[in-house]
This record gives C-alpha cells, sequence and structure tokens, in this order.
C-alpha cells in the first residue's frame, strides 16, 4: 500500500533548512528502509511523521519548539535558513482518483498527487500547525484547458463552493489515514496505548456488543454489591440532608479498559515473559487493525463513526529482541505480507532488514552531515554489478565517508549471504538426520556409483545407505552438524577423497563411536598426472590406456609440431567404462581399506 511519495523535513530536529539543500525523501516505496549510525537522525524522520499525523512527536509527547526546533552549535553559514519555523511537508498518491479530473470532466475531485504542508512555531502549543497545500494546484494541472469552468469570473481565482469541496475532501482524505508509531523501546505505556487503538477499531462495527456486555457485567456487580453501597450511602449522608449522593460501582470507560488488558500466554501473561514475544505481537494488531478497518463498510460501521481507508506505520527497529533466524523470518513478512496493508516506514541497524530486495522496497542511508551538523538521507541503489551505491552527488566529494558508508551495506550484505546459507545448511541437515534409518556412509560427489560398484564385491549381504553431501567442506560440514547434535541412533562413515586431508584430520579430532571420518590413501599405482585426486586415483593407470576414449585431448600444434597438449578426463564416460563395461573385481583392489572399515563397523 502506498500513499507517500515524498517527505520533506525542514529544521525539525537533526534535520537542518538551508538555501538550495532540501531534506527531501524520495522515491518512496510500500516498504521503506532507513539505517544509520546512532545519533544520525534516522528516528526523527518516523517523529516527524508522528507530529504531522498525530499532533505529537512521540508517544504523549507534543511539539516543543525548544526541544523540536533545529539549533546549529554555530549560526554563521550564510546558507541557513534563519527563520524559526519548522516545516513537514508531505506528497501523497491518491490512487482511487487516478484519471478522474480528466476523465469526468464536469465533475471536481481530489487530484490524483498532490501535497500537503504543516508548519509549526514558537507558539504552536500542543502542537497547533498552520496547513498549506498544492491542491488547488494539481486540480489545475489535471483539468488542463477546463479548469476556466471552475474558476469565478470576476476574481479568476476557484469558485468559493468549489475551493470549499476541495478543502473539504482534502480534510476527509487526511482524516482517512492512520499513522502507528512504534518506538524502539516497547514497554507497557505502548502496549497499552495499542490496545486502546485496537479498542477504537473494535468498537466501530455494528455487530460489536462490546458496550453491551460492559453494561451487563456492572449491572450484576451493582445488585450483588446493593447492600454495601446502601450502607456506604447512609455513612456518607449521617443525617446530613444536603449530601445526595447514590454510589455504585462503575466499570472504567473502554479506552481504560482495553489499555489495561493482558494477554495471557498459557500460565504466564504475555508481559512477564521475553521482550521478543512481546514484540511479536505489535505487527500482527496492527496487521488486524488495517484489515479490519478496510472491511467496515458504511453498512457494517455504528452511526456517527468512521473508518480508516489507509494504514501507515513508523517502525522504530523492528528486530529488536528478535533473534536472527525469526528477525529474518519477521523480515520476508514485512516484505510479503505487511505492505499489502500498510505502507511502511522502518530503522534499522539489522542485516536481515537492510538485504531485503524487491520492486516494492526503498532502501536510505541516513548519515551526519558534520560541515553543516545535520542529518542527510541519501537513497541506495544497485549498479549493474550488484554492487552498493548511492544516488546523488552527496557524499561523492568525500571519498572516505563514502566508503565507510557503502562498507556498511556491503557488510550487511556479507552476513545476511552467510545467514542464508547457514540456514540452508542446517535446513539440509534436519532434513538428513530424519531420513536416517540405517548405517549409512556420505561420500563426494559422483564417488556414490563406484562405491555401490565396490560394495557388490565386498559387501554384498550388508545393508546399509549410501548417499553423496556433495564436496569435501560439505562432508565436514555435516559430520560437524551430526556431531553438534549429538547422533547416535546409526553408525555414520564420512568418506573423504586422497585430497582432503585437512577436512579429514578436523573430523577426525571430533570422531565418536558414531560418526567417524575415512579417507582414501592416495594410489601409487596410478602414475596419470591428471589423476592424482578424485576417486578416479584409486584405479591404476593401466585402466587409463585408451586415451581417446576416455580423456578429452587438446592440442596446439604449429608448423605440424605440437607445443602443448591438456587431457582431461571424461568423468561419465570412465565411470561407465569401469562399472559397467568392463565389472571387474580387481579394478576395485583399492576399495579394500574402506570395505574393511565397513565390515568392523556395520557387519554383524
Amino acid at each position: 500500500m502506498k500513499i507517500i511519495e515524498k517527505i520533506e523535513i525542514k529544521s525539525f530536529r537533526s534535520f537542518c533548512n538551508r538555501k538550495g539543500d532540501k531534506s527531501e525523501i524520495y522515491k518512496i516505496s510500500d516498504l521503506n528502509i532507513f539505517s544509520g549510525a546512532n545519533d544520525s537522525g534516522k528516528s526523527n524522520i518516523l517523529r516527524a511523521l508522528n507530529l504531522f499525523f498525530n499532533g505529537q512527536t512521540s508517544l504523549g509527547h507534543f511539539f516543543s519548539f525548544e526541544q523540536d526546533y533545529f539549533k546549529k552549535d554555530i549560526e554563521n553559514d550564510s546558507k541557513d535558513i534563519k527563520e524559526e519555523l519548522v516545516t513537514i511537508r508531505i506528497t501523497f498518491i491518491n490512487s482511487k482518483n487516478k484519471g478522474k479530473n480528466a476523465t469526468q470532466k464536469e465533475k471536481l475531485f481530489l487530484p490524483e498527487n498532490f501535497w500537503v504542508s504543516k508548519k509549526f512555531t514558537k507558539s504552536s502549543e500542543y502542537s497547533h500547525f498552520s496547513q498549506s497545500s498544492g491542491v488547488e494546484t494539481s486540480f489545475k494541472k489535471e483539468k488542463g484547458s477546463l479548469y476556466s469552468n471552475f474558476l469565478d469570473s470576476n476574481s479568476k481565482k476557484l469558485k468559493s463552493n468549489n475551493s470549499a469541496s476541495l478543502q473539504k475532501q482534502l480534510t476527509d482524505f487526511l482524516d482517512s489515514i492512520q499513522y502507528h508509531y512504534v518506538p524502539a523501546i516497547k514497554d507497557q505505556n505502548y502496549f497499552s496505548h495499542l490496545y486502546g487503538e485496537l479498542r477504537q477499531t473494535l468498537l466501530k462495527a455494528k455487530d460489536s456488543n462490546v458496550d453491551t456486555k460492559k453494561g451487563d457485567f456492572e449491572k450484576a456487580i451493582q445488585e450483588d454489591t446493593k447492600t454495601l453501597m446502601l450502607e456506604f450511602e447512609n455513612m456518607l449522608g449521617n443525617g446530613n440532608s444536603n449530601v445526595n449522593i447514590v454510589p455504585v460501582f462503575e466499570l472504567p470507560d473502554l479506552v481504560n479498559l482495553f489499555q489495561s488488558l493482558n494477554v495471557q500466554t498459557g500460565r504466564i501473561p504475555l508481559r512477564l515473559r521475553g521482550d521478543g514475544m512481546q514484540a511479536k505481537l505489535i505487527p500482527e494488531i496492527l496487521n488486524f487493525i488495517s484489515i479490519k478497518e478496510q472491511s467496515l463498510t458504511s453498512k457494517k460501521i455504528k452511526l456517527g463513526q468512521k473508518a480508516k481507508k489507509y494504514f501507515i506505520w513508523g517502525f522504530e527497529e523492528p528486530e529488536n529482541s528478535y533473534e536472527y533466524k525469526n528477525a529474518q523470518l519477521l523480515a520476508n513478512k514485512f516484505k510479503n505480507v505487511f505492505v499489502d496493508n500498510a505502507q511502511i516506514f522502518i530503522t534499522t541497524h539489522s542485516f536481515n532488514f537492510l538485504s531485503l530486495d524487491g520492486n516494492n522496497i526503498t532502501t536510505y542511508r541516513v548519515w551526519r552531515d558534520e560541515k553543516n551538523k545535520c542529518s542527510r538521507v541519501t537513497k541506495i541503489k544497485k549498479d549493474s554489478n550488484g554492487m552498493f551505491q548511492f544516488e546523488g552527488y552527496d557524499l561523492k566529494t568525500d571519498s572516505e565517508k563514502l566508503n565507510e558508508e557503502l562498507g556498511v551495506f556491503q557488510l550487511n550484505k556479507d552476513l545476511e549471504n552467510l545467514f542464508t546459507e547457514t540456514e540452508k545448511t542446517k535446513k539440509e541437515f534436519f532434513e538428513r538426520l530424519k531420513m536416517v534409518n540405517k548405517p549409512i556412509i556420505y561420500t563426494e560427489g559422483n564417488n556414490v556409483v563406484y562405491i555401490k560398484k565396490a560394495k557388490e564385491f565386498y559387501a554384498p549381504s550388508l545393508d546399509f545407505d549410501i548417499e553423496s553431501l556433495g564436496g569435501k567442506d560439505d562432508i565436514k560440514k555435516f559430520f560437524f552438524r551430526f556431531s553438534q547434535a549429538n547422533f547416535e541412533r546409526y553408525k555414520i562413515l564420512f568418506i573423504f577423497d586422497c585430497d582432503a586431508d585437512k577436512e579429514y584430520k578436523a573430523c577426525e579430532l571430533k570422531k565418536t563411536d558414531y560418526l567417524l571420518p575415512f579417507i582414501f590413501k592416495k594410489n601409487l599405482g596410478n602414475k596419470e598426472e591428471e589423476i592424482q585426486s578424485g576417486i578416479e586415483n584409486l584405479f591404476d593407470s593401466e585402466l587409463f590406456s585408451d586415451e581417446q576414449k576416455i580423456f578429452s585431448i587438446t592440442e596446439t600444434k604449429r608448423d605440424g609440431n605440437t607445443l602443448s597438449r591438456v587431457r582431461s578426463l571424461r568423468k561419465p564416460m570412465f565411470e561407465k567404462y569401469i562399472c559397467e563395461e568392463r565389472n571387474v573385481e580387481d579394478d576395485f583392489e583399492n576399495f579394500k581399506p574402506l570395505f574393511n572399515k565397513i565390515n568392523e563397523l556395520f557387519g554383524l
């Protein structure tokens, strides 16, 4: 869901106001990710939005000029604009009106694109503001030559009724937006506020019977405490005819009631569980509110209530209290689920969010301009080679700062790749773990075919599996994972080729009665220069004599002389030759040490 297209912030907290230098956030998407060092000013973007939509900079805090107006340590720059004014200007996308002003020529619609500016001054008590907009300018552009039909013939300005209609539509549009600001610290005060927001949504529906049930509960309490209240009434009066009080028990109003709600999770309330578990509820409630509000049609909503149509989240550090795996799941849910119902702005330090990519995502870097002592925002993009780069020229004059900022993104991408690879390996391991239901040997690459053939000669009656795990690094990784899992269900042999001495020794240090590494010794009977590694090394040189059949040969000649000659083994051809065409036990003589070990481990 996209409703904001551009944000401009002037003189708010860490954002300055300079001639020819806009603090502008553009190319905004469904999901917008702001990263930056601590104190760079990224949270001030979300607070500026909260001030614009909710009249508060943070939960329970109104605009304070003393705290919220940008102040420079030394005022000595001629480009600094001195007016004591905080401005937040937002350009909106009103997609439901797309093309209407152009196609319905006699009617008047709120434009499909327009800006609204709110200004705050020293006298802005309780976040009072003055508002201006570009609605009439955009309307004029969309109507084109027909714009004159809406003008007063004398003043050449919009007729008062037309201007009032546009203003009414703008007010309704802004009232239909709900901005949720989620601070970095999600304490009980925030949860109370969130439950209050939930209450407002739930009570809008006509079929909500919370009010009725509250009244029934109050009546039941009052009936059961009637005697107590009569005694209390008599005590209050105590012969004083001027006192006329009829006391009864009442439940608090529903806002307070919802704010005191407690989520019970088994025997332990959610508020007493870990921060990570509590934090998981927040985006789910916000998403529920969006879906519920959008479902409230005129027939379903109570008289006098208005449903919100557009939802914007300003979410600080959603990864707080999440472990890496759950943070990755959360990031993916923001990208693939939550953006369907809200436009989202987040601040983050997490590689799980910084590495998100897609057409509906824009990533920004917020950094401190040390020269001007203010915050700057720069969009991050990738070049054709997938390398990160800043859009624009803000940092190009400071190569050290540029490399520092880009390095953060590259580091986070590398971390994400490492995490993804680790999770992939972990998943593969658990899948293999579940499938182990008998003794098994794991080997490299295409070795399975050779070992199965050797089994026919040396251990035909033994029941065990033979599977490939990939390369020598994969064999080692899986050995370590089995070791960490204290696997003791069946015996497993991990087989390395003769060129994997380093990996074999690492596993040898961690071997158990159930997990054992094995390495083939180099075959001295193989003199072929190209076959000194891999399982093919176990076969003697005489088996490679049909050179034209089992080698690919590349020769470089000049004047009839051979300058170079390179051979590479046709592995599938050699495998077929040994295992199918020859199928001779003597060829597998160097597999005997392996099968001696197998018979020792798996034999009865």
